[in-house]
């Protein structure tokens, strides 16, 4: 029962403010309306142009899924002139396909145009994408004018339909966007509380289970960033009233953070045989249990938080009977102390939600001081990197059709379209070579499972059903795995093509599959070839942008400590942070996937995830909103830190791009002037001996981050040296 519930659970949080869904399902509504309409308009002229109800289906998914522009003003004005483009290139194709070659060299412009066009804005990349497509319908159908109207008629029908489901049935309601992204959270976070239960139930944790946390742990976090996006795009308080975007974003923070240091902790504790000590077990699965069953954003809750409260005391008021010097405890005290902070700081961010909610009171928003975007005026060198893609996107298309004719004349253009989507979105070797991969795998099982399904199913409705399904599937996996949708995709078309042609055949179906992989492999070894983007220089892109946002998030945290106004909205740098490393390990993916120096690149992924989770602990500080010390001392300490660790960032950023001569401080001599100060049998100055104290608990984990920071630069070659130096 336990697994049905939990696989329920799962699949109903797998899709966070149920966008792939709600996509999915425009794209492939879209498609039968427009499909539907223009069959019943033909049958009505008694016209047999099926292919124009086709396009019209291809218009109306292609009108929901390319049209990407920030606003629904500017959506609307791309909506309308999608159908322009599909119309004109239908024209000019048309016209060209009497001039044999012509029509080869216009196709060409258009993968140009598609790819060196993406630098003015994504309008003008879903304008050629357009084109592209509907030349490349009119080529392989070698379209004449005497179709054209019925065509023409078909780009509207399916631009009207994407108008319609886009603006008018399924129009963007952010608000309920960021309600189901919010349950889609809530619901991962109680079932990765369940599997917290059972750890501590357990009197042996399995490595299965600590996998299954690990993945669960992994889901939570992306929920996470998306809830947090959603919140830049809607005020929380059209939904909760009272509530502000920076409560739930912190309230976000440091509920992934309480579930991140659990799994960690719980697993030390079952090590040292803490759950042995019955009353520590039972306090923890009360104050877990309690925790779960909160409703945090519900404004009659029938299970409040009192309850966690009551159990987070008890648990405080055992750990102060438990002495810290007994051997029995010392070794894994600080781990429960540890969760007891951490629970503590979800459960005030949860009460804070739920007052606000009961209070219905608008809460102003902080002020705080932005940064204006600084232009980059420094002019790259040489070529642009759109320029160089479109390039690399010419010479493919120039060799994939010289392939094509030769591999199968009458579908010359099959991989020049397998050439020119496996370029598209990829910006290293490494990618390309994992789309290559992923499309030819996808081709190659769609193909065979579609023929193998095509020949058991007559052409009718439920062949039609297959292949509307065959598009919801391909569209709601899409941006999960791209080999997902190649398969799909591929099915679709054995469907598409069994009954247009009125069955289907191996030969055609490998074909298909031939012109694919030759297609991937053109445009993979183009991107080999001319202009290559290695991926390791992408890896150090992205880890040096990692390290500077690192740096101002430090900064933040530190300055805090000198400027008695100041305000650091640390929990949305700490998400831009979670955002930077999660492309990171993105841009990582192909090196890990292989067998030649994953390695070193793993140990190099696991320092800056250490950083990540350091940096976590900084924001979920006991000291978030007010940390000013008075003393000029104390300013000296902090400011003395502040330099050292940012000449560290930038030390590393340096050592990441492979220059030499670089240094590190180590700080730790800075730490020990700190604890040396301390006198704890002086009353006369208690006081400054607790403002040291908190001094040294607020900036550990600036230690710690400084320290991956050292060990990471001395592995690229960095020279340690003392700060005194």
């Amino acid at each position: 029962m336990f697994i049905l519930s939990y696989w329920f659970s799962r699949l109903v949080a797998a899709d966070p403010g149920r966008k792939r869904f709600k996509t999915a399902s425009k794209a492939t509504i879209s498609v039968i309306t427009a499909v539907v309409i223009m069959l019943i308009v033909l049958k009505a002229a008694g016209s047999s142009q099926i292919t124009a109800a086709i396009l019209a289906g291809v218009i109306g998914l292609m009108g929901i899924l390319v049209v990407n522009d920030e606003t629904t003003k500017a959506k609307k004005v791309t909506t309308g002139l999608v159908a322009l483009s599909s119309a004109v290139s239908l024209g000019i194709g048309s016209f060209l396909s009497r001039y044999g070659q012509a029509e080869n060299v216009f196709l060409v412009l258009l993968v140009f145009l598609s790819f060196y066009l993406q630098k003015f804005g994504i309008r003008y990349f879903s304008l050629s994408m357009v084109a592209f497509m509907s030349f490349y319908f009119a080529s392989i159908l070698h379209v004449t004018f005497s179709q054209l109207p019925w065509l023409l008629a078909g780009v509207i029908v399916g631009a009207c339909c994407a108008f319609i489901y886009n603006f008018v049935i399924f129009k963007d309601r952010p608000a309920n966007v960021l309600r189901s992204s919010m349950k889609s959270f809530h619901i991962q976070v109680n079932l990765v509380l369940d599997l917290i239960i059972e750890l501590i139930q357990k009197k042996q944790i399995e490595p299965a289970q600590i996998k299954q946390y690990n993945r669960n742990i992994k889901k939570l976090a992306e929920y996470a960033r998306v809830a947090s996006e959603e919140l830049g795009n809607t005020d929380p308080h059209d939904i909760w009233p009272g509530v502000t975007a920076e409560q739930m974003r912190l309230y976000v923070f440091d509920t992934v953070m309480l579930l991140q240091t659990y799994s960690p902790a719980i697993r030390k504790l079952s090590e040292l045989k803490a759950f042995n000590h019955f009353d520590i077990q039972q306090l923890l699965l009360k104050l877990v249990e309690s925790i779960r069953e909160a409703e945090v954003l519900n404004e009659n809750p029938t299970h409040s938080l009192t309850d966690a409260a009551q159990h987070l005391q008890e648990l405080r008021q055992k750990l102060s009977e438990l002495e810290p010097q007994d051997k029995r405890y010392k070794d894994w005290l600080y781990l429960i102390r540890r969760i007891e902070t951490i629970s503590n700081h979800v459960i005030d961010e949860a009460y804070e939600l739920q007052q606000a909610i009961v209070k219905q009171e608008k809460q102003p928003q902080k002020e705080v001081e932005e940064k204006e975007d600084e232009e980059d005026n420094d002019e790259e060198k040489g070529l642009k990197p759109s320029t160089k893609k479109s390039i690399q996107a010419v010479i493919t298309a120039v060799a994939t059709l010289i392939f094509g004719s030769f591999l199968s004349p009458s579908h010359q253009y099959w991989a020049l379209l397998a050439g020119y989507l496996v370029l598209l979105g990829t910006e290293t070797i490494g990618s390309t070579f994992v789309k290559a991969v992923q499309r030819s795998v996808g081709t190659l099982l769609g193909a065979a499972v579609g023929f193998v399904v095509a020949s058991f199913v007559s052409p009718g409705i439920l062949e039609i059903t297959l292949l509307f399904i065959c598009v919801f599937m391909a569209f709601y996996f899409f941006p999960i795995t791209y080999s997902f949708m190649s398969f799909w995709i591929t099915m679709m078309l054995a469907f598409m093509y069994d009954m247009l042609l009125g069955g289907i055949s191996e030969s055609l179906l490998l074909a298909r599959v031939l012109d694919t992989v030759v297609g991937v492999g053109i445009g993979l070894a183009v991107s080999a070839l001319v202009f290559p983007k290695k991926t390791r220089d992408k890896i150090t892109d992205t880890s040096v942008e990692y390290v500077a946002a690192l740096k101002e998030f430090v900064h933040t945290y530190l300055h805090r400590f000198t400027k008695q106004y100041a305000f650091a909205n640390l929990a949305d740098k700490g998400m831009e942070l979670e955002k930077k490393l999660k492309q990171l390990h993105v841009d990582s993916d192909p090196i890990i996937k292989g067998f030649v120096g994953r390695s070193r690149l793993q140990q190099f992924l696991t320092v800056f995830t250490a950083i990540n989770y350091y940096a976590k602990h900084l924001v979920a500080s006991s000291t978030r909103n007010q940390a000013f010390y008075k003393e000029a001392e104390f300013h000296g300490v902090v400011k003395e830190v502040e330099e050292k660790v940012a000449s560290n960032f930038t030390q590393l950023e340096k050592a990441l791009r492979g220059e030499r001569g670089t240094y590190v401080y180590t700080i730790e001599d800075v730490r020990q002037k700190i604890e040396q100060s301390l006198d704890y049998f002086d009353t006369s100055v208690q006081s400054r001996n607790l403002q040291h104290l908190q001094l040294l608990h607020n900036i550990y984990y600036v230690w710690k981050i400084n320290q991956s920071v050292v060990h990471l630069a001395k592995e690229l070659g960095a020279e340690e040296i003392s700060s005194e130096d």
